[in-house]
């Protein structure tokens, strides 16, 4: 389990251009040093294959996801 830092300030869009969620600004693998700032910044757990460039958080449901990516034509 690692753990992603979320700004509820910066929004992540899909590449047709949907409002996804929130930006996942830093992953890490621990809990040490873990500060919520509310209401901007906070914790969320999230799967081992997550990083702060392939993933958003869904607010609708409240987790971290992978963001799709453009099928090749």
């Amino acid at each position: 389990m690692k753990y992603a830092y979320i700004s509820t300030q910066e929004s992540i869009y899909s590449y047709e251009g949907t409002l996804l969620g929130a930006r996942v600004c830093q992953v890490q693998d621990t809990k040490d040093g873990l500060v919520d700032a509310p209401p901007d910044l906070f914790w969320a757990e999230c799967a081992d294959e997550m990083t702060a460039s392939n993933s958003y958080y869904d607010m609708a449901d409240q987790q971290v996801k992978l963001q799709p990516v453009k099928p090749i034509e």
